[in-house]
């Protein structure tokens, strides 16, 4: 049964479940937006290593193939658009899914839009690092320390709910980061061009030498952020879980999407966006 909207009612928050199968992840992320009936969600996650797509991306532009292989680094793809990001345990993700008559997407008029929804997931992650004393900014659709990003936002637009996620690069492997996202490009495809990465020099928390001791810590630091700590606690409701399943075995579970971005029979609402 869905969940009523009760506006003002305290944040369901997803703590960090344990489950690192990135496909699962993946399907467990579009279930909330594919369910949401505008009751404002946080979920936070980590998923073993991989590279996730934005929704449009050529896969053989954007990665290094070679470097996949050998580090045994699976090349998936996810609902919502952006760049490529990579992904390892060290990485956190912070999703955010909020109804479009929530406050926080109506106390702004950008804030239903791009790019001024990505402020709505960065904000928040700026404030809590602020909190251990880490100098970060939010433009340019990320969140950045001194000339290197450590954050980055892509989003899904529904007609009823918005769905923004971001990475974190607390403590993931940059070595790994950086070989795996070496992908050569496709200049003469006009696909790459609408859909390629915007890379740039990115960082750590704990290669900045910020790490807090405690990683629930930071994440509390998060969660507080986003919700000033009116929160219930929160698992995925058997609507949800039965979506992810779904989802996992029509869509992530398949090679095909993966490669390609296919759409599954029954077609879909909503529009994939991203930075």
């Amino acid at each position: 049964m869905r969940r009523r909207q009760q506006r003002g009612t305290a944040w369901r928050v997803l703590p960090d479940d344990g489950q690192r199968e990135p496909r699962r992840n993946l399907a467990r992320d579009e279930s909330l937006a594919r369910c949401a009936d505008g009751s404002p969600t946080l979920r936070l996650w980590r998923s073993d290593r991989c590279v996730v797509l934005g929704r449009a991306q050529l896969a053989e532009a954007e990665v290094d193939t070679r470097a996949c292989r050998d580090l045994d680094v699976p090349v998936l793809r996810r609902f919502s658009g952006g760049g490529a990001v990579y992904h390892d345990p060290g990485n956190l993700n912070v999703t955010l899914v909020v109804g479009r008559e929530h406050p926080l997407i109506r106390a702004r008029a950008d804030r239903g839009l791009l790019p001024g929804l990505y402020d709505a997931v960065l904000e928040p992650l700026v404030v809590a690092m602020g909190r251990f004393g880490v100098a970060a900014v939010a433009n340019d659709r990320g969140v950045w320390i001194g000339e290197r990003k450590v954050s980055g936002a892509a989003a899904w637009l529904g007609p009823r709910a918005l769905l923004v996620h971001a990475t974190l690069l607390v403590e993931a492997d940059l070595r790994a980061l950086e070989r795996v996202l070496a992908g050569p490009g496709a200049p003469d495809d006009p696909r790459w061009q609408r859909t390629r990465s915007r890379r740039a020099p990115v960082t750590s928390l704990a290669r900045e030498g910020i790490l807090p001791s405690d990683a629930a810590a930071l994440e509390t630091a998060i969660v507080t952020a986003f919700t000033g700590g009116r929160t219930a606690p929160g698992s995925l409701t058997a609507e949800e879980r039965t979506m992810a399943e779904r989802l996992f075995v029509q869509r992530y579970a398949r090679p095909a999407w993966h490669a390609t971005g296919e759409t599954p029979r029954g077609g879909e609402t909503g529009q994939p966006v991203g930075s």
